[in-house]
């Protein structure tokens, strides 16, 4: 009986070790696997990059992705400063890695999505691809929080938006990773909605999205939310027939005791990875990652946060 409950004890142990680790500093991650390489990029100067060569239990930062800003960013975002980048998407697309980014100023939509794209997601040469989509004061949208879809048939969409009219999908030319066709608006809320994340299960395409206020520590309101559709283009459901267009959404994840805010999430495989901000510590934000399971009948489970 002892050696069965030090067995149990060991697998158990060795579980929880498996497990991915918060790390400090990371805010609106995205996440890449290649091959037994982890690349997370998170907003922050010149957008920052960890690798982890454990499966995320230990990590090491990367030189940033930009030493200096690209020309275009000033006509974009005139008040945009320095190199501070938000809310990277990162994806390997016809032999290369690309990043999705946004420029932007806190609370405002004069706002821009761009692209950048190297050879391999370590390498220190990165290649300025310009702008992809730009909002202004005018518009009832923000061109931030870029997610990237790629469907069965390998037509790419891009979604996208932070509060304003909500959620945006537009489709992207393979080639050029340009916008094709119709924007069209998949959510909205007139409480803080933004960061879309689009995944296909089954004969489900599942909108994850980031509600109420990030960017406040401790403070923090992020929570995510979740519905679904037959098609990239909707209508989103959530859980009880509500449409997301009209402030439906299924709950996913909140925050505990501890950990506070979580969002801006990314989905790759079964891991759901996202930020949180430790009351521990001073409320930092902190990558987290977790094993996403679904439910007998197709809605997404994840543990909550402590």
């Amino acid at each position: 009986m002892l050696l069965i409950l030090l067995s149990a004890w060991l697998i158990a142990g060795n579980a929880l070790a498996a497990e991915p680790q918060a790390e400090p500093g990371a805010h609106d991650p995205t996440l890449l696997i290649s091959a037994d390489r982890w690349f997370v990029f998170t907003t922050g100067k010149g957008l920052q990059r960890l690798e982890s060569t454990d499966q995320g239990k230990t990590w090491r930062r990367l030189a940033p992705v930009f030493s200096q800003a690209p020309a275009w960013w000033a006509e974009a975002v005139p008040e945009h400063k320095g190199v501070d980048v938000w809310a990277p998407k990162v994806f390997q697309h016809a032999g290369r890695t690309w990043l999705l980014y946004s420029i932007s100023t806190f609370g405002k939509n004069r706002s821009a999505i761009g692209l950048a794209s190297s050879d391999k997601p370590d390498s220190g040469e990165w290649r300025d691809d310009g702008l992809v989509v730009a909002s202004t004061a005018t518009d009832n949208f923000n061109a931030i929080d870029a997610d990237l879809f790629v469907e069965k048939d390998g037509r790419l969409w891009m979604s996208y938006g932070s509060f304003w009219g909500g959620l945006r999908l537009t489709q992207l030319n393979a080639d050029t990773l340009q916008p094709i066709g119709e924007s069209t608006f998949i959510a909205r809320r007139k409480g803080g909605i933004e960061a879309p994340t689009l995944v296909r299960r089954g004969d489900w395409v599942y909108l994850f999205a980031s509600y109420d206020l990030c960017c406040k520590g401790a403070e923090s309101t992020y929570n995510v939310r979740v519905g679904r559709a037959r098609s990239v283009a909707g209508p989103y459901l959530d859980r009880d027939g509500k449409d997301m267009m009209n402030d439906g959404a299924t709950p996913l994840l909140s925050g505990g005791a501890r950990w506070k805010g979580p969002g801006h999430q990314d989905v790759v495989g079964d891991w759901f990875v996202h930020h949180a901000y430790d009351t521990e510590r001073g409320g930092k934000p902190h990558l987290r990652i977790k094993r996403l399971s679904w439910t007998a009948d197709g809605w997404p489970v994840l543990a909550q946060e402590d």
